[in-house]
């Protein structure tokens, strides 16, 4: 809770983009939350209103899923670092990172374009041998399996959208969000 009302306050401050003390580090990251978190609850809305009754249900399951998901994990990473003074920092950027990954979920579901780069950075990978190659680059690009219960739950359940609403591979979408994770997991 200390952490939470020391945000607010510094939410109020201006950012200096040129400082890399940690108090101002705290408060661009905030703002930058902020901003992101904003753009994310604009798609949200946008994307139940393009979506039928059933799909609005689904995804309002799916959203609140991410959500424990995305305070459990960034959490976890803020006691990784607790009680250094890079804690607020990085529990921030993972606000931001997880965030702003959602956002991007939630403009594929309403587009069915993933704007991520995944696979385009697969296909590139992949290289000349596309057919052969192109799994093996998607397993390389997704990482190691997240071992995350949440996570588990909020990627079924938006996998299981991309599916219904577009046809994606069930096993390349998990693969894809894993890419998204914030590389310091």
């Amino acid at each position: 809770m200390l952490t939470a009302s020391a945000f607010t306050a510094h939410a109020r401050e201006t950012c200096n983009p040129d400082s890399f003390s940690n108090p101002d580090l705290v408060i661009c990251g905030q703002q930058s939350f902020e901003k992101v978190d904003a753009l994310l609850n604009e798609q949200y809305k946008k994307a139940l209103g393009s979506l039928a009754p059933a799909e609005q249900l689904q995804l309002k399951g799916v959203q609140k899923k991410w959500v424990r998901f995305k305070e459990g994990f960034c959490e976890e990473i803020y006691q990784g670092t607790f009680p250094g003074a890079e804690a607020p920092i990085d529990r921030l950027g993972c606000l931001v990172q997880t965030t702003n990954a959602r956002l991007g979920e939630l403009v594929a579901l309403q587009t069915g374009l993933p704007l991520d780069g995944f696979y385009k950075a697969a296909t590139a990978l992949a290289g000349q041998n596309r057919e052969k190659g192109l799994a093996t680059s998607m397993e390389r690009l997704g990482g190691a399996d997240f071992d995350d219960p949440l996570w588990k739950q909020y990627a079924d359940g938006h996998c299981e959208m991309a599916v219904q609403l577009f046809r994606e591979d069930f096993a390349n979408c998990i693969v894809r969000m894993r890419f998204q994770l914030p590389l310091n997991r």
